[in-house]
């Protein structure tokens, strides 16, 4: 595999990945119970106006595309506030795109997001997994990654 670089995601990069990614996490929250599917993509699209009401230029959002020899392989989406002394990074959206997939590129792009995190000054890197995402949870794990509160449900239905 080829070393994997992080730069900066392009308006045209940004445009084509922000719809696609909201209806991604409305999607993902329907599926866990946690938004009624009949406003999933109405609450989805107003948690990400609040989170990026600047797109690529809202302060402390770091929205980046990893590339490996010049070839795209995925996004990364993190936040590293400046506001305090011991700063908690934030990766709000980490993807391998679909025919990069299975090549070690998901690894890759959290080991440059740590680096990218300790760069901007961060001490903690923290993130948010679905559940249901084994495949996520178990690279999150194998990275060192240890699980800081269980939130659990069960339907009356």
């Amino acid at each position: 595999m080829a070393e994997l670089t992080l730069r900066p995601m392009t308006g045209e990069e940004y445009d084509a990945w922000y719809p696609r990614a909201i209806t991604e996490y409305a999607t993902g929250h329907v599926k866990a119970g946690s938004m009624r599917a009949d406003r999933a993509h109405d609450l989805a699209t107003k948690q990400f106006a609040e989170l990026l009401p600047d797109g690529l230029g809202t302060d402390t959002h770091h929205l980046l595309v990893g590339e490996a020899d010049g070839v795209r392989a995925g996004l990364l989406w993190l936040n590293i506030p400046t506001d305090r002394e011991a700063v908690n990074a934030f990766v709000y959206d980490v993807e391998v795109d679909a025919d990069q997939r299975g090549k070690g590129y998901g690894r890759a792009m959290m080991v440059c997001a740590e680096s990218y995190c300790r760069d901007h000054g961060a001490a903690t890197i923290r993130l948010h997994v679905f559940g249901d995402n084994t495949v996520a949870r178990r690279l999150y794990e194998s990275l060192g990654y240890e699980t800081t509160n269980v939130n659990m449900a069960k339907p009356l239905t």
